[in-house]
């Protein structure tokens, strides 16, 4: 089964406008699972927080539609929200090879289903948190 993580990751930083958000001194600030404590800058974080394969009457498809959540954490609500919409421009509608070499992985369809925002007093951190479904080959 293909992992699509470090696809997902080397896609998102892929983007100029991203880039220049979350990457500081070279290190792009794009984490699974959870921000790290400390962090106080626009960053980014991806969880899968449901996969599927997907199957037809001969049995499975080869195709797998995850759903991951993708956090963009920023000091502002506006900033957020900037940085959120950067990765919605940059994933909703794709179609096409994420990552390169060992690690590409072909997608069929990225599709944004849902939103949220918060405000985390623990971190004094605004987020703005969106679902995808991510079709992408599984083998």
């Amino acid at each position: 089964m293909k992992d699509i993580r470090p696809a997902l990751r080397a896609f998102l930083l892929g983007d100029a406008g991203i880039v220049a958000l979350v990457t500081t001194g070279g290190i792009s600030r794009v984490y699974p699972i959870k921000l790290p404590q400390g962090t106080k800058t626009a960053s980014i974080v991806y969880t899968r927080i449901s996969g599927s394969s997907i199957y037809h009457m001969q049995g499975q498809s080869g195709l797998s539609m995850p759903r991951y959540q993708i956090d963009a954490w920023a000091p502002t609500g506006d900033a957020a929200t900037a940085l959120a919409n950067l990765i919605k421009d940059r994933l909703s509608g794709y179609r096409g090879v994420m990552g390169s070499g060992g690690a590409a992985v072909t997608v069929q369809g990225v599709f944004m289903l849902d939103e949220r925002e918060d405000y985390d007093d623990a971190v004094s951190m605004s987020r703005m948190s969106r679902d995808y479904a991510i079709d992408h080959e599984e083998i």
